[in-house]
């Protein structure tokens, strides 16, 4: 058998059984390009450790490579197609040091002042009116950028302040409340008229009116964060993302919960499931994300134990 054709019986048989199965058909297919008329029973562990090696490729994105291999090649084992499973060793654990970026609400005002200046171009493919709605629109909601990108008109409910994410990260779907200012700035978007407001069509789109892809959208991002002045002053070599702005939306919520004095315990699970987190881990990495927010918890600690006596 050769390996075009087991990855490609491989995939179809992940995907008829209810999988998306997407990023490991991309790792798959293009590790059988490289090998392309290689038997199946030929392939070496070096001929894997090459491929995984390329140049640019992070100690995340080998491991989840090497993941997807394995188990391609596991399952034709099974299956008596291969005698060994040729993986090379597999390479040790590494400490993520990566932390999101918390804008603070300056840096925010920063960045939507600086929109018309990004995209005053008209050959620019998003107008600026539309970058505008979409970064309000993930800081006010905590969507996922991807999620965003894909919402139709279909999933918008505005009479009844609802939107509807389907096929999300983690292949389910949710209903996301939406507040009283975040309804009215679509409004306002949608009664633009460079739109094209049919059911099927994209909520956020180009001027082509096509739907936005996450490429074109970090570009522009990244434009317009330069041209804003908004960059880490720490040592981090990651600077901020457009997706930070949902770990901002959520670290800002948990402060007003702590300023407010409402039980953030009982109030997590409500934010983890609101942001289609999971597990409640994922959500409580957050109460620890700025030194605002540990404050703000400090605060409540001491007040609990001292019952508000202690010096500030």
């Amino acid at each position: 058998m050769k390996l075009v054709d087991a990855v490609d019986m491989y995939v179809l048989r992940r995907q008829t059984t209810g999988q998306k199965f997407q990023s490991p058909a991309v790792a798959l297919r293009a590790f059988s390009r490289r090998y392309r008329n290689r038997p199946l029973q030929a392939i070496t562990p070096t001929e894997v450790k090459q491929f995984l090696d390329v140049p640019q490729t992070g100690p995340a994105t080998w491991r989840r490579k090497y993941g997807v291999l394995r188990d391609f090649f596991t399952y034709w084992r099974c299956r008596g197609k291969l005698n060994t499973i040729p993986m090379p060793p597999a390479a040790p654990k590494y400490t993520q040091t990566f932390v999101p970026y918390i804008y603070s609400r300056r840096e925010l005002r920063l960045l939507l002042d600086a929109v018309s200046r990004c995209q005053r171009n008209v050959e620019c493919r998003i107008s600026a009116v539309t970058l505008r709605t979409l970064l309000v629109f993930l800081y006010g909601t905590g969507m996922r950028v991807g999620e965003a990108l894909r919402l139709q008109l279909a999933d918008v409910n505005l009479d009844n302040s609802v939107i509807t994410i389907r096929s999300t990260k983690f292949y389910k779907s949710r209903l996301v409340p939406l507040g009283t200012d975040v309804v009215r700035l679509l409004r306002k978007y949608l009664a633009t008229p460079e739109r094209w407001n049919q059911h099927y069509q994209p909520l956020f789109q180009s001027r082509q009116r096509k739907r936005l892809g996450h490429t074109l959208v970090n570009t522009t991002f990244r434009r317009l964060r330069s041209l804003a002045g908004v960059c880490r002053s720490d040592t981090s070599s990651h600077q901020p993302r457009l997706h930070d702005l949902r770990h901002t939306f959520a670290v800002h919520r948990l402060t007003e919960w702590y300023r407010k004095g409402a039980d953030v315990q009982i109030l997590l699970p409500a934010l983890s499931t609101y942001l289609g987190h999971v597990d409640l881990h994922s959500t409580q990495s957050y109460l620890t994300m700025t030194p605002e927010l540990l404050a703000e918890a400090n605060r409540r600690f001491q007040d609990y134990v001292y019952g508000g006596r202690h010096e500030q």
